[in-house]
């Protein structure tokens, strides 16, 4: 079920079943959680997430591997999304799908900092001011993670980009950051299922299943006064939510007004 920290609930799909998570921990620094899920070769998988108390603007940024990839601009609360790959045009789409780790012995690879996060996907939840639109810039493909064989013991998994799949044609926003730092991060960190149990943090008895979505009531944490506004003005042909791709570094804040995509 999904876990839920200030005003949004957040998942993952693989496949088409929701994933189980264990270990989850409530963080405060920074706020929201971080939990295991199980990986599973060959299969896609999606991040979704909820607004179920946040009245105003807000966009989800989507880290997979270390790579910046897309997000999902919500007007409200009360609206869901999902984010299931890296968009490279406009229309076009590269679904995430869990593939075999591609090790290396180059030495080249011993430091890259990237290696350090294969295993990982963040979604951070920012609140905004969308204060218009673009035409989308293209993004390059991604070439496939390398790891040098002495830096990631205990990872079988990493994730690719796959085939391009095309859709609607989508727009860039430009939008306005209200905070200076998200106001909820959720983090999964991927293994496959034998890994976890070997390490204690899947039971044994565990086994692939389907389930029912739902919530997970864990602890909530206060949300600030300035969150609890009321929702930005939308035209009567405003959308629910907007796709975007980001490409700034991850360690910097945003600036105050800044272009992204939209897909």
């Amino acid at each position: 079920m999904p876990l839920s920290a200030n005003g949004f609930d957040a998942w993952i799909v693989v496949g088409d079943d929701e994933a189980e998570f264990y270990a989850p921990e409530l963080l405060e620094e920074p706020s929201g959680y971080t939990s295991w899920i199980a990986s599973e070769l060959g299969k896609e998988f999606s991040i979704h997430w909820r607004n179920t108390d946040v009245f105003c603007q807000t966009v989800g940024r989507v880290w997979v591997d270390g790579i910046e990839c897309s997000g999902e601009i919500l007007l409200g609360p009360n609206m869901s999304t999902r984010v299931s790959g890296r968009r490279t045009t406009g229309s076009a789409l590269s679904p995430f799908l869990f593939s075999t780790i591609n090790f290396t012995d180059d030495d080249d690879f011993v430091d890259i900092t990237s290696s350090r996060d294969i295993g990982l996907i963040k979604l951070e939840l920012w609140t905004i001011n969308m204060t218009g639109t673009k035409p989308f810039t293209d993004n390059a493909p991604v070439a496939e993670s390398k790891v040098h064989e002495r830096s990631k013991k205990g990872v079988a998994h990493q994730t690719k980009f796959g085939e391009p799949v095309q859709g609607n044609m989508r727009s860039a926003a430009i939008v306005e950051y209200l905070e200076t730092f998200p106001i909820v991060t959720f983090t999964f960190k991927y293994r496959s299922l034998d890994i976890l149990q070997a390490n204690g943090i899947a039971p044994a008895s565990v086994r692939p299943a389907k389930r029912k979505s739902g919530t997970v009531k864990l602890e909530e944490m206060a949300l600030s006064k300035r969150l609890k506004r009321e929702p930005l003005s939308v035209g009567r042909n405003g959308k629910s939510s907007e796709v975007i791709d980001l490409t700034r570094d991850s360690n910097s804040p945003p600036a105050t007004a800044e272009v992204i995509d939209l897909t």
